[in-house]
């Protein structure tokens, strides 16, 4: 009997958390079932004990409809919350789709690379069979491979692809590269040659790899960074970046850059800072990357960047506090807020005492936006003993509640706390947090219901139509993997926080439809936390 957790231990050595969030380098618990074959729907990063979904999450999905939906996942992710989820789904393994389902499982692999998860698709393209040559899962795995810094397998992915008579001008460019960077200069003319008689040709990548190749012309041209291999590229042939380099940087560049010590800084600084706000690298990695960054390097530097200068000089000073709520408090978007969060939880926790009492909000709020439930509660509790705002403490007593259960006493003591402590102004902000807690199963009353009549929430965008119709169609037939999907397509790249109340709710219930309790308590407790959008 061959189990899917072995399998993958001996083919990639790691199953991988469900949320970049948690990252660590120590393998993840592994949960043995059995299994037939793997390949490229069988194949995960992630371990039932880390929140992979079950084996027939396709079950009862339409292969074709899949494709589409794969398709339409966001590119990068400005919600923790849609982040986590789409991982999720993504990272399980699991049993194919009845049908034709080769084209469904491409778009899996593709919709990994665009999220920039690199060491998750180097995991699975390494455990996915005889999948591993398909020509387009070998092209997202040898960008992942040089987003990780590890040419030699990105070199063997794009030779090991099964390319049939025409290779693609990715993979011709591949092998430029590979070929030049170890002095193979006449295989590196080919390569380019070959893309040229596919009308492929490219003067910036004919430029980079003759640098690459140890033999610039008279004007290298400059850096780009839109993609791993043209960061390889670059660094390998010590372009200079010109103005706005990572304007267009894919996720997986923007890790390639991260992770290569030979880039040049600011950018290598800006470009982990990025990284860890799309959650494809963990907080000690982005904390080990621009504590790096040399001392002379003091403009343009990520915010974050700055902070941690005086964090590291004074842990858990004043000092350190006062940086750090600069940060939070700089933070306009809710997903810079979240991110700062996470970067500077555990000196958060490790704080003797707050600047001031916004301060000491802010921390609380930080604690929840970083997830950790424990160290929230402390937090409000402490500001709640300092004197704190009682109409700002309710938010926060909200979310906790929708990160706990919503469902029970505590649920309506929140509901009601709520609404007592808003004022005039925030009655429709109150109100959508109630809807929100409503939708997690916290019981209304009369008065309750009275309230949400009388001041219904406003702002917000509204989901996207097509996909709410199709995630209830889903909710009723029980098709877990194609209603994570499309949950996350509903939501989009800005997640709850940007979405109408109406929305919000509707994404919570089918979530608990399916199930997904798990998650219908994040996308709760982050739209609480983000606060009512605008009109």
């Amino acid at each position: 009997m061959v189990t899917r957790s072995l399998a993958l231990s001996l083919a990639a050595g790691v199953l991988l958390p469900v949320c970049a969030y948690a990252q660590t380098q120590e393998p993840a618990p592994m949960e043995v079932q059995q299994i037939s074959e793997l390949n490229a729907w069988t194949v995960g990063a992630l371990s039932r004990a880390n929140g992979a979904l079950a084996s027939d999450i396709w079950s009862r999905s339409d292969p074709a409809f899949l494709a589409q939906a794969f398709d339409r996942l966001p590119a990068s992710y400005d919600s923790p919350a849609t982040l986590a989820l789409a991982r999720r789904v993504l990272l399980s393994g699991a049993e194919a789709p009845r049908g034709d389902a080769d084209a469904a499982a491409r778009r899996r692999f593709e919709a990994l690379g665009k999220m920039g998860a690199a060491d998750e698709l180097a995991v699975m393209a390494a455990g996915a069979g005889s999948a591993a040559t398909d020509v387009a899962i070998a092209q997202y795995a040898a960008q992942a491979e040089l987003a990780r810094n590890q040419r030699a397998q990105a070199c063997n992915r794009g030779r090991n692809a099964n390319v049939g008579e025409q290779a693609p001008p990715f993979l011709l460019r591949l092998r430029a590269y590979c070929a030049a960077v170890t002095g193979d200069r006449a295989a590196a003319d080919l390569a380019l040659e070959l893309a040229r008689a596919q009308n492929a040709a490219d003067a910036w990548y004919s430029g980079a790899v003759a640098a690459a190749g140890g033999a610039p012309g008279a004007r290298p041209p400059a850096a780009r960074y839109d993609n791993s291999l043209a960061v390889q590229l670059s660094i390998a042939g010590q372009l200079r970046p010109g103005p706005n380099p990572l304007a267009n940087s894919s996720t997986l560049a923007l890790v390639a850059l991260a992770r290569n010590e030979q880039a040049p800084q600011p950018q290598r600084a800006q470009a982990a800072a990025l990284a860890f706000r799309r959650g494809v690298i963990g907080g000690p990695e982005a904390r080990t990357i621009l504590a790096a960054t040399p001392a002379e390097i003091t403009s343009a530097l990520p915010p974050i960047a700055t902070a941690l200068r005086q964090v590291t000089a004074s842990p858990g000073s004043i000092e350190a506090a006062t940086a750090i709520a600069s940060v939070l408090r700089s933070a306009t978007a809710y997903a810079d807020f979240a991110a700062a969060a996470r970067f500077f939880k555990s000196d958060i926790a490790a704080l003797q005492s707050a600047p001031d009492g916004a301060s000491a909000l802010l921390f609380a709020r930080a604690a929840l936006a970083a997830g950790d439930v424990q160290l929230g509660q402390r937090l409000v509790a402490s500001a709640r003993q300092a004197g704190a705002d009682e109409a700002a403490l309710a938010p926060l007593d909200a979310a906790l509640v929708a990160f706990t259960g919503a469902g029970n006493a505590q649920g309506s003591m929140a509901v009601q706390r709520r609404i007592d402590r808003a004022t005039a102004q925030q009655a429709r902000a109150a109100a959508r947090d109630v809807a929100i807690l409503a939708a997690l199963g916290a019981p209304l009353d009369g008065s309750t219901q009275a309230f949400l009549f009388a001041n219904a929430p406003q702002g917000g965008a509204r989901a996207d139509s097509g996909a709410l119709l199709a995630l209830a169609s889903a909710v009723e037939r029980g098709a877990v993997g194609e209603g994570a999907l499309l949950t996350v397509i509903a939501a989009g790249e800005g997640g709850p926080a940007r979405l109408d109340a109406e929305s919000v709710e509707r994404i919570i219930r089918a979530l608990r439809g399916l199930r997904l309790e798990e998650d219908a308590r994040r996308f709760a407790a982050e739209a609480i936390l983000a606060g009512a959008p605008a009109s």
